[in-house]
Protein backbone atom coordinates (compact mmCIF):
# COMPACT_ATOMS: atom_id res chain seq x y z
CA UNK A 1 0.00 0.00 0.00
CA UNK A 2 0.92 4.04 -0.94
CA UNK A 3 0.74 6.49 2.25
CA UNK A 4 -0.80 9.54 0.25
CA UNK A 5 0.56 11.92 2.92
CA UNK A 6 -1.67 15.45 2.71
CA UNK A 7 -0.59 18.27 5.08
CA UNK A 8 -2.00 21.64 5.10
CA UNK A 9 0.26 24.93 6.28
CA UNK A 10 -1.94 27.37 7.85
CA UNK A 11 -0.12 30.71 8.94
CA UNK A 12 -1.21 34.35 9.17
CA UNK A 13 1.10 37.16 10.00
CA UNK A 14 -0.03 40.26 11.29
CA UNK A 15 -0.35 43.37 9.02
CA UNK A 16 2.63 46.02 9.83
CA UNK A 17 1.02 49.77 9.15
CA UNK A 18 3.14 52.42 7.87
CA UNK A 19 5.01 53.08 10.36
CA UNK A 20 7.35 56.68 9.92
CA UNK A 21 10.15 57.88 11.54
CA UNK A 22 7.70 60.65 13.15
CA UNK A 23 6.19 57.57 15.00
CA UNK A 24 9.22 56.65 16.92
CA UNK A 25 9.07 57.59 20.51
CA UNK A 26 5.24 58.86 19.72
CA UNK A 27 3.15 55.89 18.83
CA UNK A 28 4.33 52.36 19.96
CA UNK A 29 1.76 50.45 17.84
CA UNK A 30 3.18 48.77 15.15
CA UNK A 31 0.27 46.58 14.06
CA UNK A 32 -2.44 47.12 11.47
CA UNK A 33 -5.15 45.50 12.98
CA UNK A 34 -8.00 47.12 11.04
CA UNK A 35 -6.36 45.32 8.05
CA UNK A 36 -5.65 41.88 9.92
CA UNK A 37 -9.34 42.00 11.15
CA UNK A 38 -11.06 42.55 7.47
CA UNK A 39 -8.24 39.83 5.77
CA UNK A 40 -8.91 37.27 8.52
CA UNK A 41 -12.78 38.18 7.87
CA UNK A 42 -12.15 37.56 4.39
CA UNK A 43 -9.92 34.14 4.58
CA UNK A 44 -12.48 32.46 6.66
CA UNK A 45 -15.67 33.31 4.49
CA UNK A 46 -13.54 31.97 1.45
CA UNK A 47 -11.13 29.07 2.74
CA UNK A 48 -10.77 28.06 5.89
CA UNK A 49 -14.51 28.10 6.88
CA UNK A 50 -15.56 26.17 3.73
CA UNK A 51 -12.54 23.76 3.68
CA UNK A 52 -12.45 22.22 7.15
CA UNK A 53 -16.59 21.86 6.85
CA UNK A 54 -15.20 19.56 4.05
CA UNK A 55 -12.19 17.68 5.84
CA UNK A 56 -14.32 17.48 8.88
CA UNK A 57 -17.32 15.79 6.77
CA UNK A 58 -14.60 13.36 5.67
CA UNK A 59 -13.46 12.40 8.88
CA UNK A 60 -16.77 11.53 10.28
CA UNK A 61 -17.49 9.37 7.22
CA UNK A 62 -14.01 8.08 6.29
CA UNK A 63 -12.22 7.09 9.93
CA UNK A 64 -9.39 6.17 7.27
CA UNK A 65 -9.22 9.63 5.70
CA UNK A 66 -6.15 11.09 7.74
CA UNK A 67 -3.82 14.40 7.25
CA UNK A 68 -1.68 16.52 8.80
CA UNK A 69 -1.98 20.85 9.78
CA UNK A 70 1.17 23.07 10.73
CA UNK A 71 -0.60 26.09 12.78
CA UNK A 72 1.52 28.93 13.45
CA UNK A 73 1.09 30.85 16.97
CA UNK A 74 0.18 34.09 15.12
CA UNK A 75 -2.30 32.53 12.77
CA UNK A 76 -3.85 30.91 16.58
CA UNK A 77 -3.76 34.65 17.39
CA UNK A 78 -5.47 36.18 14.80
CA UNK A 79 -8.13 33.65 14.54
CA UNK A 80 -9.11 33.80 18.61
CA UNK A 81 -9.00 37.91 17.89
CA UNK A 82 -10.99 37.89 15.14
CA UNK A 83 -12.56 34.72 13.74
CA UNK A 84 -12.68 32.64 16.87
CA UNK A 85 -15.00 30.33 14.97
CA UNK A 86 -11.69 29.17 12.98
CA UNK A 87 -10.11 27.92 15.88
CA UNK A 88 -13.25 26.11 16.90
CA UNK A 89 -13.11 24.43 13.55
CA UNK A 90 -9.77 23.64 14.49
CA UNK A 91 -10.48 21.90 17.76
CA UNK A 92 -13.79 19.95 16.20
CA UNK A 93 -10.98 18.01 13.78
CA UNK A 94 -8.61 17.40 16.19
CA UNK A 95 -11.02 15.70 18.47
CA UNK A 96 -11.81 13.61 15.41
CA UNK A 97 -8.57 11.72 15.66
CA UNK A 98 -8.20 12.04 12.10
CA UNK A 99 -5.35 14.91 11.95
CA UNK A 100 -1.71 15.29 12.84
CA UNK A 101 -0.73 18.70 14.26
CA UNK A 102 3.18 19.30 13.16
CA UNK A 103 4.90 21.89 15.45
CA UNK A 104 7.06 24.67 13.89
CA UNK A 105 9.07 27.86 15.35
CA UNK A 106 5.93 29.64 17.11
CA UNK A 107 6.17 32.77 15.16
CA UNK A 108 7.25 30.95 11.89
CA UNK A 109 10.40 32.73 12.39
CA UNK A 110 14.11 31.84 10.91
CA UNK A 111 15.39 31.74 14.55
CA UNK A 112 17.57 28.77 13.85
CA UNK A 113 19.70 30.65 11.18
CA UNK A 114 20.87 33.25 13.89
CA UNK A 115 20.34 32.05 17.63
CA UNK A 116 19.98 28.54 18.46
CA UNK A 117 18.52 29.57 21.93
CA UNK A 118 15.81 31.13 20.09
CA UNK A 119 15.06 28.43 18.02
CA UNK A 120 14.55 26.08 20.57
CA UNK A 121 12.36 28.33 22.99
CA UNK A 122 9.93 28.84 20.28
CA UNK A 123 9.56 25.35 19.47
CA UNK A 124 9.08 24.06 23.02
CA UNK A 125 6.66 27.16 23.08
CA UNK A 126 4.79 25.84 19.77
CA UNK A 127 4.70 22.49 21.40
CA UNK A 128 3.11 23.94 24.53
CA UNK A 129 0.68 25.91 22.73
CA UNK A 130 -0.31 22.73 20.57
CA UNK A 131 -0.69 21.06 23.25
CA UNK A 132 -3.14 23.04 24.96
CA UNK A 133 -5.23 23.85 21.75
CA UNK A 134 -5.43 20.85 20.45
CA UNK A 135 -4.56 17.94 22.73
CA UNK A 136 -1.52 16.84 20.91
CA UNK A 137 2.22 16.69 21.75
CA UNK A 138 3.65 16.39 18.29
CA UNK A 139 6.39 14.34 17.00
CA UNK A 140 7.15 15.81 13.66
CA UNK A 141 9.15 19.23 13.00
CA UNK A 142 8.27 21.62 9.50
CA UNK A 143 10.37 24.24 9.49
CA UNK A 144 8.50 27.68 7.80
CA UNK A 145 8.78 27.54 4.26
CA UNK A 146 10.20 23.22 4.62
CA UNK A 147 13.70 25.24 5.18
CA UNK A 148 15.83 22.65 6.29
CA UNK A 149 19.98 20.86 6.27
CA UNK A 150 21.92 18.76 8.45
CA UNK A 151 22.36 20.67 11.41
CA UNK A 152 18.43 21.59 11.60
CA UNK A 153 18.05 17.55 11.62
CA UNK A 154 20.33 17.82 14.95
CA UNK A 155 18.48 20.71 16.85
CA UNK A 156 15.23 18.22 15.69
CA UNK A 157 16.58 15.23 17.19
CA UNK A 158 17.55 17.33 20.17
CA UNK A 159 14.09 18.35 21.15
CA UNK A 160 12.92 14.94 20.78
CA UNK A 161 11.36 14.62 17.83
CA UNK A 162 10.92 11.89 15.47
CA UNK A 163 10.56 12.93 12.35
CA UNK A 164 10.86 16.35 9.82
CA UNK A 165 9.71 17.74 6.39
CA UNK A 166 11.54 18.53 3.74
CA UNK A 167 11.40 20.07 0.34
CA UNK A 168 11.97 17.15 -2.31
CA UNK A 169 14.94 19.59 -4.45
CA UNK A 170 16.42 16.99 -7.11
CA UNK A 171 19.73 18.35 -6.70
CA UNK A 172 19.75 17.29 -3.31
CA UNK A 173 17.80 13.95 -4.19
CA UNK A 174 20.23 12.81 -6.83
CA UNK A 175 19.16 9.73 -7.97
CA UNK A 176 16.86 9.06 -4.85
CA UNK A 177 12.87 9.42 -5.21
CA UNK A 178 10.76 11.51 -2.75
CA UNK A 179 8.55 8.85 -2.61
CA UNK A 180 10.43 7.33 0.30
CA UNK A 181 11.15 7.79 3.89
CA UNK A 182 14.67 8.89 4.71
CA UNK A 183 17.14 9.72 7.63
CA UNK A 184 19.34 12.24 8.22
CA UNK A 185 23.20 11.77 7.65
CA UNK A 186 24.11 13.37 11.02
CA UNK A 187 21.33 12.84 12.77
CA UNK A 188 20.28 8.78 12.25
CA UNK A 189 16.84 8.77 14.93
CA UNK A 190 14.92 11.87 12.40
CA UNK A 191 13.36 10.64 9.64
CA UNK A 192 12.83 12.63 6.83
CA UNK A 193 9.49 13.04 4.62
CA UNK A 194 10.18 14.89 0.94
CA UNK A 195 7.68 16.99 -0.77
CA UNK A 196 6.48 15.25 -3.88
CA UNK A 197 6.97 18.59 -6.15
CA UNK A 198 4.94 17.58 -8.81
CA UNK A 199 1.84 16.82 -7.43
CA UNK A 200 2.05 19.24 -4.79
CA UNK A 201 2.23 21.84 -7.36
CA UNK A 202 -0.71 20.64 -9.82
CA UNK A 203 -2.89 21.29 -6.82
CA UNK A 204 -1.43 24.73 -5.68
CA UNK A 205 -0.02 26.53 -8.88
CA UNK A 206 -1.61 25.01 -11.83
CA UNK A 207 -5.07 23.75 -10.63
CA UNK A 208 -6.65 27.04 -11.97
CA UNK A 209 -4.68 27.60 -15.39
CA UNK A 210 -6.60 26.54 -17.78
CA UNK A 211 -3.70 26.52 -20.30
CA UNK A 212 -2.56 23.67 -18.54
CA UNK A 213 -2.57 20.45 -20.83
CA UNK A 214 -4.15 18.71 -17.91
CA UNK A 215 -6.98 21.07 -16.83
CA UNK A 216 -9.50 20.21 -15.62
CA UNK A 217 -7.97 18.41 -12.76
CA UNK A 218 -10.43 15.85 -11.43
CA UNK A 219 -9.80 13.67 -8.21
CA UNK A 220 -9.86 10.56 -10.02
CA UNK A 221 -7.33 11.85 -13.00
CA UNK A 222 -5.09 12.94 -9.44
CA UNK A 223 -5.59 9.60 -7.94
CA UNK A 224 -5.10 7.97 -11.13
CA UNK A 225 -1.38 9.78 -11.15
CA UNK A 226 -0.94 8.51 -7.67
CA UNK A 227 -1.27 4.70 -8.67
CA UNK A 228 0.54 5.58 -11.86
CA UNK A 229 3.94 6.32 -9.39
CA UNK A 230 4.96 2.72 -9.60
CA UNK A 231 6.25 0.70 -6.21
CA UNK A 232 7.15 3.54 -4.00
CA UNK A 233 6.00 4.09 0.06
CA UNK A 234 4.70 6.76 0.15
CA UNK A 235 3.63 10.13 -1.94
CA UNK A 236 3.63 13.26 0.02
CA UNK A 237 1.49 16.54 -1.00
CA UNK A 238 2.76 19.67 1.47
CA UNK A 239 0.31 23.04 0.25
CA UNK A 240 -0.53 26.25 1.75
CA UNK A 241 -4.16 26.15 3.24
CA UNK A 242 -4.66 29.61 0.83
CA UNK A 243 -4.65 26.71 -2.04
CA UNK A 244 -8.26 26.27 -1.25
CA UNK A 245 -10.54 28.91 -2.11
CA UNK A 246 -8.02 32.07 -2.31
CA UNK A 247 -5.15 31.04 -4.54
CA UNK A 248 -7.70 28.78 -6.35
CA UNK A 249 -11.13 30.43 -6.10
CA UNK A 250 -14.33 28.29 -5.23
CA UNK A 251 -15.14 28.79 -9.30
CA UNK A 252 -12.43 26.88 -10.50
CA UNK A 253 -13.49 23.61 -8.71
CA UNK A 254 -10.91 23.12 -6.09
CA UNK A 255 -13.84 22.93 -3.22
CA UNK A 256 -15.82 19.83 -5.10
CA UNK A 257 -12.22 18.28 -5.68
CA UNK A 258 -11.42 17.89 -1.98
CA UNK A 259 -15.08 16.83 -1.63
CA UNK A 260 -14.41 14.04 -4.55
CA UNK A 261 -10.98 13.33 -3.35
CA UNK A 262 -11.33 10.70 -0.67
CA UNK A 263 -13.66 8.20 -2.38
CA UNK A 264 -11.09 8.84 -5.83
CA UNK A 265 -8.33 7.12 -3.36
CA UNK A 266 -10.14 4.70 -1.85
CA UNK A 267 -11.13 3.49 -5.01
CA UNK A 268 -7.36 2.70 -5.72
CA UNK A 269 -6.44 -0.55 -4.03
CA UNK A 270 -3.24 0.22 -4.13
CA UNK A 271 -3.86 4.09 -1.87
CA UNK A 272 -4.47 4.70 1.48
CA UNK A 273 -4.32 8.18 3.48
CA UNK A 274 -1.85 8.52 6.04
CA UNK A 275 -0.56 11.21 8.71
CA UNK A 276 3.61 12.07 8.66
CA UNK A 277 3.96 9.85 11.52
CA UNK A 278 1.96 7.08 10.44
CA UNK A 279 3.87 7.27 7.43
CA UNK A 280 7.09 6.66 9.42
CA UNK A 281 5.57 3.54 11.09
CA UNK A 282 4.65 1.93 7.77
CA UNK A 283 7.79 2.69 6.04
CA UNK A 284 11.35 1.89 6.53
CA UNK A 285 13.93 4.12 5.63
CA UNK A 286 15.75 3.97 2.21
CA UNK A 287 18.70 5.93 2.54
CA UNK A 288 20.60 9.01 4.52
CA UNK A 289 20.72 11.76 3.16
CA UNK A 290 23.53 14.69 3.53
CA UNK A 291 21.94 18.59 3.03
CA UNK A 292 24.72 20.52 3.85
CA UNK A 293 23.11 24.17 2.46
CA UNK A 294 19.85 25.07 3.56
CA UNK A 295 16.83 23.88 0.69
CA UNK A 296 13.17 25.63 1.04
CA UNK A 297 10.02 25.20 -0.74
CA UNK A 298 10.27 29.57 -1.60
CA UNK A 299 10.85 30.92 -5.01
CA UNK A 300 12.95 29.49 -8.40
CA UNK A 301 16.02 28.82 -6.36
CA UNK A 302 14.52 26.57 -3.30
CA UNK A 303 17.03 28.39 -1.01
CA UNK A 304 17.12 31.19 1.94
CA UNK A 305 17.65 33.91 -0.80
CA UNK A 306 14.01 35.16 -0.59
CA UNK A 307 14.54 36.50 2.84
CA UNK A 308 18.26 37.07 3.14
CA UNK A 309 19.05 37.65 -0.20
CA UNK A 310 19.84 41.49 -0.11
CA UNK A 311 21.62 44.04 2.47
CA UNK A 312 17.68 45.07 3.57
CA UNK A 313 17.42 41.78 4.69
CA UNK A 314 20.37 41.18 6.74
CA UNK A 315 20.35 44.48 8.69
CA UNK A 316 16.90 43.71 9.54
CA UNK A 317 17.25 40.53 10.66
CA UNK A 318 20.27 41.07 12.69
CA UNK A 319 19.36 44.07 14.01
CA UNK A 320 15.55 42.36 15.97
CA UNK A 321 17.53 39.14 17.11
CA UNK A 322 20.62 41.19 18.18
CA UNK A 323 18.20 42.95 20.47
CA UNK A 324 17.59 39.05 22.04
CA UNK A 325 19.80 39.34 25.22
CA UNK A 326 18.11 42.44 25.96
CA UNK A 327 14.22 41.03 26.10
CA UNK A 328 14.58 38.09 27.18
CA UNK A 329 17.00 39.79 30.70
CA UNK A 330 13.60 41.84 31.18
CA UNK A 331 11.23 39.43 31.30
CA UNK A 332 8.69 41.61 30.39
CA UNK A 333 5.59 39.69 29.05
CA UNK A 334 4.16 42.28 26.66
CA UNK A 335 7.61 43.40 25.03
CA UNK A 336 8.43 39.20 24.37
CA UNK A 337 5.19 38.88 22.66
CA UNK A 338 6.28 41.85 20.43
CA UNK A 339 10.08 40.46 19.90
CA UNK A 340 8.30 37.03 19.05
CA UNK A 341 5.87 38.48 16.64
CA UNK A 342 8.48 40.57 15.14
CA UNK A 343 10.38 37.99 14.41
CA UNK A 344 7.46 36.89 11.08
CA UNK A 345 9.89 35.80 8.02
CA UNK A 346 6.71 37.43 6.20
CA UNK A 347 8.21 40.83 6.87
CA UNK A 348 11.63 39.93 5.27
CA UNK A 349 10.10 38.37 2.26
CA UNK A 350 8.19 41.91 1.99
CA UNK A 351 12.53 43.33 1.44
CA UNK A 352 13.30 41.01 -1.40
CA UNK A 353 14.45 42.58 -4.67
CA UNK A 354 14.30 39.51 -6.56
CA UNK A 355 13.05 39.88 -10.03
CA UNK A 356 11.59 36.58 -9.81
CA UNK A 357 10.55 36.28 -6.02
CA UNK A 358 7.15 34.68 -5.90
CA UNK A 359 4.11 37.25 -4.94
CA UNK A 360 1.20 35.22 -4.57
CA UNK A 361 -1.90 37.33 -4.87
CA UNK A 362 -3.30 35.71 -1.27
CA UNK A 363 -0.42 36.41 0.79
CA UNK A 364 0.06 40.51 -0.53
CA UNK A 365 2.15 42.90 1.13
CA UNK A 366 1.04 45.65 2.44
CA UNK A 367 3.82 47.71 1.21
CA UNK A 368 4.84 49.79 -1.71
CA UNK A 369 7.97 48.45 -2.66
CA UNK A 370 10.82 46.47 -0.62
CA UNK A 371 12.40 49.67 0.51
CA UNK A 372 9.22 50.80 1.97
CA UNK A 373 9.09 47.46 3.95
CA UNK A 374 12.29 48.03 4.98
CA UNK A 375 11.97 51.58 6.40
CA UNK A 376 8.94 50.46 7.90
CA UNK A 377 10.65 47.54 9.97
CA UNK A 378 13.57 49.21 11.23
CA UNK A 379 11.89 52.46 12.57
CA UNK A 380 9.59 50.01 14.35
CA UNK A 381 12.73 48.44 15.46
CA UNK A 382 13.94 51.76 16.78
CA UNK A 383 10.66 52.55 18.95
CA UNK A 384 11.23 48.86 19.83
CA UNK A 385 14.67 49.61 21.28
CA UNK A 386 13.97 52.26 23.11
CA UNK A 387 10.93 50.92 24.58
CA UNK A 388 13.51 48.18 25.78
CA UNK A 389 15.84 51.31 26.96
CA UNK A 390 13.02 52.63 29.35
CA UNK A 391 12.01 49.56 30.23
CA UNK A 392 15.48 48.84 31.72
CA UNK A 393 15.57 51.99 33.40
CA UNK A 394 12.78 54.25 33.88
CA UNK A 395 14.52 57.38 34.72
CA UNK A 396 15.52 57.49 31.64
CA UNK A 397 12.00 58.60 30.36
CA UNK A 398 12.95 62.07 31.32
CA UNK A 399 15.74 61.74 28.24
CA UNK A 400 13.10 62.65 25.61
CA UNK A 401 11.83 65.53 26.56
CA UNK A 402 15.45 67.08 27.07
CA UNK A 403 16.09 65.27 23.41
CA UNK A 404 13.42 67.30 21.96
CA UNK A 405 13.88 70.27 23.56
CA UNK A 406 17.28 70.62 22.08
CA UNK A 407 16.60 69.23 18.87
CA UNK A 408 12.32 70.87 18.23
CA UNK A 409 13.18 73.43 20.57
CA UNK A 410 9.74 73.62 22.39
CA UNK A 411 8.55 70.15 24.61
CA UNK A 412 4.89 71.95 25.00
CA UNK A 413 3.12 70.01 21.57
CA UNK A 414 5.02 66.86 22.99
CA UNK A 415 3.45 66.95 26.52
CA UNK A 416 -0.18 67.89 25.09
CA UNK A 417 0.55 65.17 23.08
CA UNK A 418 1.39 62.70 25.80
CA UNK A 419 -1.38 63.92 28.43
CA UNK A 420 -3.88 63.03 25.81
CA UNK A 421 -2.80 59.37 25.23
CA UNK A 422 -1.04 58.07 28.15
CA UNK A 423 0.88 59.24 31.27
CA UNK A 424 4.51 60.21 30.75
CA UNK A 425 6.28 58.08 33.03
CA UNK A 426 4.46 54.54 31.13
CA UNK A 427 5.06 55.91 27.45
CA UNK A 428 4.76 52.01 26.26
CA UNK A 429 0.87 51.85 28.06
CA UNK A 430 -0.21 54.10 25.78
CA UNK A 431 -0.74 50.93 23.65
CA UNK A 432 -2.43 48.95 26.51
CA UNK A 433 -4.67 51.69 28.06
CA UNK A 434 -6.08 54.20 25.41
CA UNK A 435 -8.39 52.46 22.55
CA UNK A 436 -6.82 51.63 19.36
CA UNK A 437 -8.62 54.38 17.37
CA UNK A 438 -7.74 57.54 19.56
CA UNK A 439 -4.39 56.65 19.86
CA UNK A 440 -3.91 55.71 15.54
CA UNK A 441 -5.76 59.49 15.23
CA UNK A 442 -2.99 60.91 17.53
CA UNK A 443 -0.62 59.03 15.40
CA UNK A 444 -2.34 60.31 12.29
CA UNK A 445 -2.29 63.85 13.65
CA UNK A 446 1.01 64.06 15.06
CA UNK A 447 2.82 64.89 11.26
CA UNK A 448 0.63 67.64 10.91
CA UNK A 449 1.05 68.79 14.46
CA UNK A 450 4.94 68.91 13.41
CA UNK A 451 4.05 71.15 10.98
CA UNK A 452 1.76 73.22 13.73
CA UNK A 453 4.86 73.12 15.97
CA UNK A 454 6.25 76.29 14.63
CA UNK A 455 3.39 78.49 15.12
CA UNK A 456 3.16 77.29 18.97
CA UNK A 457 6.65 78.37 19.07
CA UNK A 458 6.31 81.65 17.99
CA UNK A 459 3.64 82.10 20.45
CA UNK A 460 5.70 81.18 23.34
CA UNK A 461 9.04 83.67 21.66
CA UNK A 462 6.15 86.25 21.36
CA UNK A 463 6.48 87.23 25.01
CA UNK A 464 9.66 87.29 24.68
CA UNK A 465 9.78 89.79 21.30
CA UNK A 466 7.40 92.21 23.24
CA UNK A 467 10.07 93.12 25.62
CA UNK A 468 12.32 93.92 23.21
CA UNK A 469 10.44 96.11 21.12
CA UNK A 470 8.21 97.63 23.57
CA UNK A 471 10.17 98.39 26.50
CA UNK A 472 10.06 101.60 26.12
CA UNK A 473 12.39 102.12 28.90
CA UNK A 474 14.84 101.67 26.84
CA UNK A 475 14.06 104.52 24.70
CA UNK A 476 14.03 106.76 28.05
CA UNK A 477 17.51 105.44 28.51
CA UNK A 478 18.92 106.87 25.25
CA UNK A 479 18.77 110.59 27.54
CA UNK A 480 20.56 108.88 29.80
CA UNK A 481 22.79 108.36 27.57
CA UNK A 482 23.16 111.81 26.17
CA UNK A 483 23.43 112.91 30.05
CA UNK A 484 27.08 111.03 29.73
CA UNK A 485 27.31 113.10 26.85
CA UNK A 486 27.94 116.35 28.62
CA UNK A 487 31.20 114.51 30.09
CA UNK A 488 32.78 115.70 26.64
CA UNK A 489 32.69 119.42 27.79
CA UNK A 490 34.72 118.41 31.36
CA UNK A 491 37.26 116.99 29.38
CA UNK A 492 37.32 120.15 27.11
CA UNK A 493 37.60 122.01 30.07
CA UNK A 494 40.62 120.39 31.65
CA UNK A 495 42.22 120.23 28.08
CA UNK A 496 41.69 123.92 28.30
CA UNK A 497 43.72 124.83 31.75
CA UNK A 498 46.12 122.96 30.38
CA UNK A 499 46.37 125.56 27.82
Amino acid sequence: MVDICLCFTIHEPYFLRRYTIFDVKENSIYEDDDRSCNHMISLAKNSYLPMMEILYNHCRHYPEFHFALTVSSPAIDLFEQYTPEVLVGLRALAKTGCVEFITETAPHSLAFLYSKEEFIRQVRSQNERLEKEFGQKPVTFRHMELLYNNELAKAVEGLGLKNILAEGNRHVLGWRNTNYVYTSQVAPDVNILLRNKQLSSDLSDRFSRRDWNEWPLTAEKFASWCTKMGDVDCINVFTDFHVFGLRNPADSGIFDFMRALPQAIFNCKNLKFATPNEVVKDCKSKDSLDVPEYISWRDEGCDIRGWLGNAMQHDAITTIYGLAPRVRALRDPELTAIFERLQTSDYFHHMSTRWFSESQPDRPSPFLSPYDAYITYMNILEDFQWRLTIAADPSKNEAKAKLEAETKGATQPETKIREATAPTSQPEAKAKEAPHKIIFKTSTKHAPTKATETPTETKTTEPAAPKKTTTKPKSKGLPKKTTTAPKTPKTTKTTKKKS
